[in-house]
């Protein structure tokens, strides 16, 4: 499974936090949400949380739950495993190139592409703006995105179904419990790929 998360983990590790093509440099996206995803691709939806420079992603397959915490501030990836009693949590680097995002979470990701407004649409129930896009990661479709420029929508051209699509969204402070193992896994470094440190305990 992990392998075919890496992409979404690459998006998701990515703390909105650039301003739209032309604008200044500011924080847009919300430092703390919580939402529900369609990803083209996976039988349940994902839950998304984030807290300032920290993103954790849930999905559950069958009996087995993994969950990806990237914490950017602190430069690492921990990545829990929970099948039956076992519970298991690495801590791996956080890459410089896992801030390069294919599935976004912000519009600003689209800054090397074109980008023009066509219309207006509500994705669970948030009122989002459609723009058309034109170059990015070499294709073309649709993003219906938030005025402060989160994505609740994404469809490439020549799919029916859009491959991203947020089910549900909560704009709340975050408790920092969701952010690092709870004491019953079991916490190990990845020798020689530099998670020489644990994560940080909750609270």
């Amino acid at each position: 499974m992990l392998s075919r998360l890496r992409p979404v983990l690459a998006a998701l590790a990515l703390a909105g936090a650039s301003a739209l093509p032309g604008q200044a440099q500011t924080p847009r996206v919300p430092a703390e949400f919580h939402l529900t995803a369609y990803v083209a691709g996976f039988e349940r939806p994902m839950e998304v949380r984030q807290s300032g420079l920290r993103r954790r992603i849930d999905v559950a397959s069958g009996a087995v739950v993994q969950t990806f915490v990237a914490d950017r501030g602190r430069g690492a990836l921990t990545v829990m495993t929970a099948a039956g009693r076992r519970r298991l949590a690495f801590v791996f680097p956080l890459a410089r190139e896992d801030a390069m995002a294919p599935l976004p979470l912000d519009l600003a990701q689209f800054r090397d592409a074109r980008l023009t407004r066509i219309g207006a649409s509500n994705v669970a129930g948030r009122p989002c703006a459609v723009w058309r896009y034109a170059g990015w990661l070499g294709g073309s479709g649709t993003a219906c995105a938030t005025p402060e420029g989160l994505v609740l929508q994404l469809k490439p051209d020549g799919r029916k179904t859009p491959v991203f699509q947020v089910l549900s969204i909560t704009f709340s402070r975050q408790d920092p419990k969701w952010f690092a193992p709870s004491p019953d896994f079991q916490v190990a470094a990845v020798p020689g790929a530099g998670g020489t440190t644990p994560p940080l305990p909750a609270g």
